[in-house]
């Protein structure tokens, strides 16, 4: 799991080997062997139940990212499809430019 809290959130005095004092902004879930797809979108469901605001789960087999929002219906993002986010001013990424990336080949 990655989690991202933006500056916006943390207090200026906050001491950084503390346990976070505010929910993250986003939680990242990649699905690892022995984990189900349905496991991880029961979890999605918990952390927006807990007040995060966006879960993506991040499946290399697929090699698809699924973004869940509190508000409305999942999406789901594959290829050269560019995944944007009103809450990440400026983010502009792939799913296929992720895994690229992380040197995840296609099969």
């Amino acid at each position: 799991m990655v989690l991202y809290v933006s500056y916006e959130c943390l207090l200026p005095e906050r001491i950084a080997n503390e346990v976070c004092p505010v929910s993250p902004d986003l939680v990242i879930e990649i699905i690892s062997p022995g984990q189900t797809f349905g496991q991880l979108i029961a979890k999605a469901k918990d952390y927006l139940d807990a007040g995060i605001l966006r879960v993506w789960v991040v499946d290399s087999q697929a090699r698809s990212i699924k973004v869940f929002y509190p508000d409305t219906s999942p999406q789901t993002y594959m290829g050269d499809t560019v995944l944007t986010d009103s809450l990440f001013a400026g983010l502009e990424l792939t799913a296929e430019g992720v895994f690229n990336k992380a040197g995840i080949p296609q099969k």
